[in-house]
C-alpha cells in the first residue's frame, strides 16, 4: 500500500510540476516575444519619424524635383546607407525601397516574428508618411541571442525541476514510510497475533489517525487476548471440574462396589450384613449429595430468582434452629446480630446460602472454642450478610480457588466430614442470581469472614 501510494502521489506531483513549468515557459516565451515586438514596434516608429523629417530636409534641398543630376532618389539612399550603418551595431538591418520605381504591387504593412536555421528575428514592414509614401522600410531585427539565452534559462529552469523532483521522491518516500510505519508495525503484529503470540502490541509513539488505528488494534489485541485466557481458564476449569468429578465419584464407588463385591461373597451374620448395608447407604448417601448439588448449580445458570420482603430476624432463626444439635455436639456458640429488618431475596435460596455459610464454619472451628457470627446490616440501602468464624482459616493463595467446584482446602478434613466442596460454589452462584457480590476474607484475629453484599433493590 504505502509503494502504490507514493507512485500515484509522485505521479500526480510529476504531472502537476511539469504541467505548471510548461505552461509557464510557454508564457514567459510569448511574453518574451511580445515584449521584443513591441520593443521593436517602437524602435521601427522613431525610424520611421526620423526618416520622415531627415527625407522632408533632403526634398526641400533638391527644390522639390524628384529627377536631378544627382538626384533625390540617390540622396535618401545614401541616408538610408547611414541609417543602416548606426543601427547594424544594435543588431538592426533597414532598407529602403522605392515602389515607384519598382513597379511591384504594394506590399502591405506587417510584424511577423520567423525563427530558422540562422536565427530568430523580427520583421516589420510600412511606408513613410505622405508625401513620401512611396517609400517603403523594412526593419530587421536580430532577437537570436534573447531567445538563445531565454532557451537556456529555460533549460536550467528544466534541470533544476528534474533535480527537485527527484529531491521530492526521496522526501515524499520518506514522509510516507513516517506515515505507514504504524500501519506496517500493524501487519507485523497481526501476523505475530495470528501465529499465536496473543501479548504482543503496538508502541505508540504519536498522535496522529494512523497512530489512533494503532491504539484500536491494541485494544481490540487486549479483548482478544483476554477472550483467548477466559477460553484457556474455562477449558482448565472444566478439565479441572472433570478431574476433580472423577477423583469424588471413584472413592465412594469403589467402596459401594468392595462392600457388595464382599456381601456377595462372604459367609456374613445378621449384624454384619446391617453394618455393611448402613456402609453403602452412606456412600450412596454421599453420591446423591453430590448429584443434588450439582442440579441445583446447573438451575442456578441464568435463573432469575423471585424476590420477595425476608424478616431478617426469622431466617437468622430458621438457621439457627436447623444447624442447633451440630453447635451443641461440637460445642460452638452461635451469635446471631440482625441490624436490619428486610432482605429483597428468594428465600429458599438465600437460607441455603446461609445454611452452606455456617456449616462450613462449624468445620473449621475447634471444637469448644469456636465462635461462629451471623450478622445483616444495612448502610444507605446496601444490604450485608456476613458469616465470620475462628477457625483454622483459608490460605490466602486459596481465597480465590474455594468456588471452584470441587476445592478443598484441606481435602483430609472436608472427606472425613463428608464435604464434596461445592458448599462455596453453590453461595456464589446464588449470591450471583441476587446480583450480590461474595467475598471470602480473613477475619481479624484469626478465622474466615464471607460477605454477601446486596446492591441497592436487591
Amino acid at each position: 500500500m504505502r509503494l502504490k501510494t507514493f507512485i500515484a502521489t509522485y505521479l500526480l506531483f510529476l504531472a502537476v510540476l511539469f504541467s505548471s513549468i510548461g505552461i509557464a515557459s510557454f508564457y514567459l516565451n510569448n511574453s518574451q516575444i511580445d515584449m521584443l515586438k513591441d520593443k521593436s514596434t517602437g524602435q521601427f516608429q522613431t525610424i520611421v519619424s526620423s526618416l520622415d523629417r531627415d527625407v522632408a530636409v533632403l526634398w526641400g534641398r533638391q527644390g522639390g524635383r524628384e529627377l536631378v543630376e544627382g538626384g533625390f532618389y540617390d540622396a535618401v539612399d545614401t541616408l538610408v546607407r547611414g541609417y543602416a550603418r548606426y543601427y547594424a551595431r544594435h543588431n538592426i538591418d533597414i532598407s529602403v525601397s522605392n515602389i515607384r520605381l519598382s513597379g511591384s504591387e504594394p506590399p502591405q504593412s506587417e510584424i511577423k516574428f520567423i525563427g530558422n536555421d540562422e536565427g530568430y528575428f523580427i520583421f516589420i514592414t510600412d511606408f513613410l508618411a505622405e508625401p513620401f509614401g512611396y517609400f517603403l522600410l523594412d526593419y530587421h531585427l536580430d532577437i537570436t541571442e534573447s531567445i538563445v539565452e531565454m532557451r537556456s534559462i529555460q533549460n536550467t529552469l528544466l534541470f533544476s525541476v528534474i533535480a527537485f523532483s527527484i529531491i521530492a521522491a526521496i522526501g515524499l518516500y520518506l514522509v510516507l514510510s513516517s506515515i505507514f510505519r504504524p500501519l506496517t508495525i500493524v501487519a507485523k503484529t497481526s501476523r505475530k497475533i495470528a501465529s499465536g503470540e496473543f501479548g504482543e502490541r503496538i508502541p505508540i509513539k504519536s498522535n496522529s489517525e494512523l497512530a489512533q488505528v494503532a491504539i484500536d488494534f491494541n485494544k481490540m489485541a487486549e479483548h482478544i487476548e483476554r477472550q483467548i485466557i477466559l477460553l484457556e481458564e474455562e477449558a482448565e476449569n472444566k478439565q479441572q471440574f472433570v478431574d476433580n468429578f472423577a477423583h469424588e465419584m471413584r472413592t465412594p464407588l469403589t467402596s459401594i462396589y468392595g462392600y457388595a463385591e464382599y456381601m456377595q461373597k462372604a459367609i456374613l451374620e445378621d449384624g454384619e450384613v446391617v453394618e455393611l448395608s448402613e456402609r453403602i447407604m452412606n456412600r450412596a448417601g454421599y453420591l446423591q449429595n453430590i448429584a443434588n448439588s450439582l442440579l441445583q448449580l446447573a438451575m442456578l445458570r441464568d435463573y432469575t430468582p423471585d424476590k420477595k420482603a425476608i424478616q431478617v430476624q426469622h431466617l437468622f432463626d430458621d438457621i439457627t434452629q436447623t444447624v442447633k444439635g451440630q453447635i451443641d455436639d461440637a460445642g460452638i456458640k452461635l451469635i446471631c446480630k440482625p441490624d436490619t429488618d428486610i432482605l429483597e431475596g428468594q428465600e429458599d435460596l438465600l437460607k441455603s446460602l446461609m445454611l452452606n455459610l455456617c456449616l462450613n464454619a462449624i468445620k473449621a472451628c475447634t471444637p469448644n472454642k469456636g465462635v461462629i457470627n451471623i450478622e445483616a446490616e444495612d448502610e444507605d440501602g446496601v444490604v450485608t450478610l456476613s458469616v465470620t468464624d475462628n477457625g483454622y482459616g483459608i490460605p490466602a493463595e486459596s481465597l480465590t480457588k474455594v468456588i471452584e467446584p470441587f476445592y478443598r482446602v484441606d481435602k483430609a478434613r472436608n472427606s472425613k466430614d463428608g464435604g464434596a466442596g461445592l458448599g462455596l460454589t453453590l453461595c456464589h452462584k446464588i449470591a450471583e442470581a441476587h446480583g450480590a457480590e461474595m467475598i471470602i476474607e480473613p477475619a481479624i484475629g484469626v478465622g474466615t469472614s464471607v460477605k454477601i453484599i446486596f446492591g441497592n433493590g436487591a
